[in-house]
């Protein structure tokens, strides 16, 4: 006997209604089972995940619902500019409007169950400054095993992937994240993959 999924409460919180309307009818349709609000409507329940973009004031929101989980919906900012929203909101995911649909719905479920997500045009570069993270003093002191673990990080893989990929278990996989994090002075993913864009990892 199946067991009907609850579905994913979301607040689509932008400045351009257009865009926001335009999103709703995509989640609704594509990402289902979802029940999608925009901002100017009254919420029945706390969301579990909030889009929104850079010019939205994200601590107003998570003050009144501290459970949801941010997705920052890149609109055409720099790497610069979206590292910092990264760092200070403790974002969980970032999207391009030119994302697929398929990515939305991707993203969607991701954060929903918890991890990171990047989408392609940030994941490139991530990857493409890869290098910088080894001219840090603090990266030269992990292993080469713990830098494998990062670059999976940053590629959206979970804990679990990570050990199938590694041949570990997810508690051994644990234990490394959380020798990386005090490494490099960060607390959650989110920073660990700023910290990749940086040359010095961010202050908490």
């Amino acid at each position: 006997m199946s067991t009907e999924k609850e579905p994913i409460r979301i607040l689509i919180v932008l400045s351009n209604n257009i865009l926001a309307e335009g999103l709703k009818r995509v989640i609704e349709e594509y990402s289902s089972p979802s029940r999608v609000s925009l901002a100017k409507c009254s919420l029945s329940e706390a969301p579990d995940i909030i889009f929104f973009d850079a010019n939205q004031d994200l601590a107003t929101w998570l003050e009144t619902y501290p459970e949801a989980k941010p997705i920052l919906l890149d609109t055409g900012l720099q790497d610069q500019e979206i590292s910092n929203l990264l760092v200070s909101s403790n974002v969980r995911g970032v999207i391009s409007t030119q994302a697929t649909i398929e990515m939305f719905h991707k993203a969607i479920r991701v954060v929903d169950q918890g991890e990171i997500w990047v989408d392609q045009k940030q994941l490139k570069a991530l990857l493409k400054r890869n290098n910088a993270m080894t001219e840090n003093g603090e990266v030269k002191k992990l292993s080469p095993q713990d830098k494998k673990i990062i670059q999976l990080i940053c590629q959206g893989y979970r804990n679990r992937q990570i050990g199938e990929k590694l041949c570990l278990s997810e508690h051994t996989i644990k234990a490394h994240i959380s020798r990386i994090f005090k490494q490099l002075n960060v607390s959650n993913r989110t920073q660990l993959v700023c910290f990749t864009q940086q040359d010095n990892p961010p202050k908490n």
